[in-house]
């Protein structure tokens, strides 16, 4: 399992405060409000993520969802293990080359194309090895990175439970896309955010109603992958 790739692209949270019965004065730099936080035409390109993140948070909150440390732990012990096989693989590689550079029948250009692998390994083995100071940053870093991805898994896993509907494919993990779109028209509806500007309003929902934008799994698919994440299911035998 070589250059593992997680992208750390998973949802991010705000703390609003929350007031929902507040009057907004007209204000031409006002476009939207959630939670009491007013948006201005300046934060128009974070629009959807101010305000879906603040009803996410929100939801959240009311629903008492929290990363236990179990679960937290479950994450971080998945990554040290896909780190020790890719070691492994590394340094079978490394030993491979070796042995192949013993060879006397290699051409010259095989041998140079060998000897610039061999290196690339070595230097991708030097890197995985971090000094022990280093270590403890990048196992520091290895829990806030589990953190986001755990809390967004159970916020989406307790959404998909109260509101079903499709599941789509992304990097940072599945996504209950319908269950998004009845949570956000229940909010508005609540009062909880409003968009004052309406040439912002089609922008907003557009990630949430063009199904063009994403791709979906089956019934089957989407509820297995929503109930459990990737960094807990079991991997196929290797062969």
């Amino acid at each position: 399992m070589k250059h593992i790739i997680i992208a750390v692209t998973a949802l991010v949270f705000l703390l609003p405060s929350y007031g929902q019965g507040q009057e907004v004065k007209a204000d031409p730099e006002i476009i939207a409000v959630v939670l009491g936080k007013k948006i201005t035409v300046a934060e128009k390109d974070r629009l959807n993520g101010l305000i879906f993140g603040a009803i996410l948070e929100k939801f959240a909150k009311d629903n008492k969802i929290e990363a236990t440390e179990e679960e937290i732990g479950a994450f971080v012990k998945k990554m040290e293990e896909s780190k020790k096989e890719e070691l492994a693989e590394y340094e079978s590689d490394r030993d491979e080359l070796k042995k192949q550079l013993k060879s006397k029948s290699l051409s010259d250009e095989e041998r140079k194309k060998k000897e610039s692998m061999l290196e690339e390994v070595e230097s991708d083995l030097k890197s995985m090895l971090e000094a022990p100071e280093e270590a403890k940053m990048i196992n520091a870093d290895m829990l806030q990175i589990a953190q986001g991805f755990v809390q967004p898994w159970k916020v989406n896993k307790a959404l998909y439970k109260k509101y079903g509907g499709r599941v789509i494919f992304q990097q940072a993990g599945v996504e209950p896309l319908d269950a998004y779109l009845e949570l956000l028209k229940a909010q508005e509806r609540a009062g909880a955010f409003k968009i004052i500007d309406k040439k912002y309003e089609a922008g907003f929902w557009r990630y949430f109603t063009n199904d063009a934008m994403h791709t979906f799994y089956t019934e089957e698919e989407g509820a297995k992958f929503i109930n459990t994440p990737w960094w807990l299911m079991e991997e196929p035998a290797k062969e």
